[in-house]
């Protein structure tokens, strides 16, 4: 599972969430689902008199989570089902691997916000209580 995949309060709103929240932009997603910009659009709007439903009993749906490589629509239906969804045991290396990489990636980022003049990383110091009479 993708760490993308986060629980919706409707499968309406994760399949939007997951069509406008992906790093390809929607043109790009649409051409992949063989749809018109326009028809993903109307697909994935959460309301409007444009709204159309997104079809669940083919391949888009599927293929959607796929190429963005968010499942919340799966995450979201287990939840208002009453269902927690867990990886396959055997995926648990491969996760702490990309795991291990983003947190490579991210440590030199910190490190450079940190060089920022006038930036500082302080703990908030409680404060001092004066000495009673």
């Amino acid at each position: 599972m993708s760490r993308l995949s986060r629980v919706f309060p409707s499968v309406r709103e994760a399949v939007h969430g997951t069509a406008t929240g992906a790093a390809q932009p929607m043109k790009a997603l649409a051409a992949e689902l063989d749809w018109s910009p326009s028809e993903l659009s109307m697909r994935t709007t959460l309301g409007g008199d444009s709204g159309r439903a997104f079809p669940c009993d083919d391949e888009h749906l599927i293929k959607l989570m796929r190429l963005t490589q968010d499942y919340s629509v799966l995450f979201t239906l287990a939840d208002l089902c009453g269902f927690e969804l867990q990886p396959k045991k055997e995926r648990i290396a491969e996760m702490v691997q990309e795991l291990q990489r983003d947190v490579a990636n991210f440590l030199p980022r910190v490190q450079m916000l940190l060089e920022i003049p006038g930036f500082e990383l302080r703990p908030e110091k409680p404060p001092v209580k004066g000495r009673g009479r």
